[in-house]
């Protein structure tokens, strides 16, 4: 059986030259009809009612004249271009050179109707390279992804390659002019798929190099969380994702008390605490200050005192009480019962300093 899937492309798989020519280089050559050199002219014998439909003509603009640019295509040999095949860019001026398809004959007015529309198409299919990078206009929406317009010629991008994270809507893209890479095509079957993830991959790829060469230790940010998984919080720093790890948020829930977890799209103050540029990894904690100010309130607690605070939260290894702000008391779950029948979240509990733990940043607490 044959393997139909669509590959893109990573940036390690494609020959130096994979790309071809930029989006601006093949606008130049595509103005043109394609002409890669400046030195044509007209043909220098041509019998127009024998040209064949699709023929690539060269020829010279002589006149711009009542919404058609007449071309001499040879001596005695003129065509015309509709003016509308230029849209919104300028009409070509006198003695511009230039390509254009043959359409057909018009015999009542002895001159070949042209498309250089069709020249300009052909002229992409004929540069187009897996890895070049053009524009293209979102014309319309579909259940796999966009449609989209590149130049003249349709091309399919999926909804998968359209961002870097997941797209609900596709709809909101239409109308919009994207910048995309060249997955895939078949000249034959004149299918095109392009990726802008891809794009939007690379574009993070060198910003993050940016962002990791001028990264140092200490440095410190305000970021945004990205996403969340069991590892821990992915925060945007500027163009680069460091990973605030679990364990780090789980000594900021003790430390402040908190009972609302982080979330995507919450803005934090973070600390770099390793920079492995190889790798591009970048490993963050909450600022050392506030670690620093704990330690500080730690050290006016002392083993056997008294102490009282209010429950903030109750599970199944203990309970979590609020004591000095920044500092956390914990009630393991086989103590609680001498804590009174009625603790509760919110409560107020009374209890002693069993063991003060420095490297969890809390202060363990017994009945007493």
């Amino acid at each position: 059986m044959i393997d139909k899937r669509r590959k893109f492309h990573d940036d390690d798989e494609r020959r130096p030259d994979a790309g071809g020519i930029s989006d601006e280089q093949l606008e130049a050559l595509m103005a043109r009809g394609g002409m890669q050199g400046d030195k044509f002219g007209p043909e220098p014998e041509l019998d127009l009612p024998r040209c064949a439909p699709g023929t690539r003509l060269r020829g010279t603009v002589v006149n711009v004249r009542g919404g058609e640019i007449v071309v001499e295509l040879a001596p005695k040999a003129h065509g015309f271009i509709p003016d509308g095949e230029f849209e919104d860019e300028p009409l070509p001026k006198v003695g511009a050179r230039l390509e254009a398809n043959f359409v057909r004959y018009d015999a009542a007015r002895d001159m070949a109707i042209l498309s250089i529309a069709q020249a300009r198409t052909e002229v992409l299919w004929e540069e187009l390279r897996p890895g070049m990078v053009l524009k293209g206009l979102v014309t319309g929406v579909n259940k796999g992804g966009l449609e989209v317009s590149i130049k003249g010629v349709r091309a399919f991008m999926p909804i998968s390659q359209i961002e870097r994270e997941r797209v609900e809507d596709a709809s909101q893209y239409v109308g919009k002019t994207l910048t995309c890479e060249v997955a895939s095509f078949d000249r034959a079957d004149r299918n095109v798929v392009v990726s802008r993830r891809a794009v939007l991959e690379r574009e993070a790829r060198e910003e993050r190099g940016k962002v990791l060469a001028r990264l140092n230790e200490g440095d410190q940010f305000d970021g945004t969380i990205v996403r969340l998984n069991e590892f821990g919080a992915f925060v945007d720093i500027g163009g680069a994702e460091g990973l605030l790890h679990r364990s780090k948020i789980e000594a900021y829930y003790r430390e402040y008390g908190r009972e609302k977890p982080l979330k995507a799209g919450q803005r934090l103050r973070v600390q770099v605490v390793r920079v492995e540029a190889g790798r591009g990894r970048i490993g963050l904690d909450f600022p050392r200050a506030q670690a620093a100010q704990v330690s500080r309130a730690l050290e006016g607690y002392a083993v056997g005192e008294t102490v009282a605070g209010w429950v903030r939260s109750i599970g199944a290894e203990g309970a979590y009480i609020a004591l000095d702000e920044g500092v956390e008391g914990f009630v393991p779950s086989c103590d609680l019962g001498g804590l009174g029948a009625s603790i509760r979240q919110g409560s107020v509990v009374r209890g002693t300093v069993a063991r003060i733990d420095k490297e969890k940043n809390r202060i363990e607490i017994a009945p007493g």
